[in-house]
């Protein structure tokens, strides 16, 4: 399913600049063609604000799309069923996207296509070059159930991944992140205030939020009898000036 996605977003992209940049830092617009307007079947907004957009994508099997532009990096997160194991549970693929000035119309193949598509409204300023971290970090503490699939100057992925009856050890996030949960088993999140752990029931459908602040000393022990799964794309800072074209 995934390498359909790839064929597809191949044999639809016309040829244009490496990036779409505008005049100034945070200045790009989507414009007409853009992919939720001509497509909102298709490609649903879940949440917009004056940093991110993240777009709900789901393409059925055979279906055909009209051109449409892409003005924004994006940061892509596609699923696909993972052989063997239960249907709450997905094998996940995440992928870098350019900004494209049209998309020609494209047919999916065979199988049908889900991804989130985290546009960066701010990918036209300039990165801040090696942000800091705390040594409490996630991945600075080397959470044996973090990994981080794919990170650049503007992003950093984190796929959390905890078995039945383990747990993650303690630590913090700092950036402003998009939460995104496919599906979620009972849980125990546990913190450093004091306070008693909370329980969280089983996640039965998708959801995705955005924390626009820093998260404390935390831990997670999953209760439930399959795979906890989540994902963290981490926005990094950026500076007030305009990114050099590429």
């Amino acid at each position: 399913m995934i390498r359909s996605l790839a064929v597809f977003v191949a044999t639809c992209t016309l040829p244009g600049p490496a990036a779409l940049r505008a005049a100034g830092c945070g200045a790009t617009q989507a414009d007409a063609r853009d992919a939720a307007a001509v497509a909102p079947a298709t490609h649903k907004v879940l949440i917009e604000n004056d940093t991110i957009r993240i777009l709900d994508v789901n393409l059925p099997a055979g279906s055909k799309e009209p051109a449409h532009s892409h003005v924004w990096p994006a940061i892509l997160i596609l699923d696909t069923p993972r052989p063997g194991a239960p249907s709450e549970v997905r094998n996940f693929e995440s992928r870098w996207q350019e900004p494209r000035a049209s998309d020609q119309d494209g047919k999916n193949g065979k199988s049908p296509i889900h991804y989130l598509e985290i546009d960066l409204k701010k990918g036209d300023c300039a990165a801040v070059k090696n942000p800091p971290l705390p040594p409490t970090d996630g991945v600075v503490i080397h959470d044996p159930t973090i990994k981080v699939p794919f990170e650049n100057e503007y992003v950093r992925v984190l796929e959390i991944e905890v078995k039945p009856g383990e747990s993650e050890p303690p630590h913090t996030h700092t950036w402003p992140s998009v939460v995104y949960y496919y599906r979620l088993p009972s849980s125990r999140r546990g913190t450093a205030d004091g306070k008693p752990p909370v329980d969280r029931p089983e996640l039965t459908q998708q959801q995705v939020t955005f924390e626009n602040f820093a998260q404390p000393i935390h831990t997670l022990l999953n209760t439930g009898t399959y795979l906890y799964q989540a994902h963290r794309i981490e926005i990094k800072p950026v500076t007030d000036v305009a990114a050099t074209k590429r």
